[in-house]
């Protein structure tokens, strides 16, 4: 597995568990940490060290899975 395909299996983790957050503040933090993982993944790429596979949970906008106020 590439460096890229385990950083965004790191990201479907981590949003698997901001969907199941108990709070908003828990559910934002864990997503902030979902979008590292996935730029940790675009720049894996960028230098070599990964193939830009998708992964369909992690590839999806996090934008609609952000918690509303």
């Amino acid at each position: 597995m590439s460096k890229a395909a385990e950083y965004r299996d790191n990201a479907a983790e981590v949003m698997d568990l901001a969907n199941r957050a108990g709070t908003a503040g828990d559910k934002g933090r864990l997503l902030a940490l979902a979008e590292k993982w996935l730029a940790l993944a675009d720049r894996a790429i960028r230098f070599g060290s990964g193939e830009p596979d998708e992964h369909p949970p992690a590839g999806k906008t996090l934008g609609d899975l952000k918690p509303t106020s």
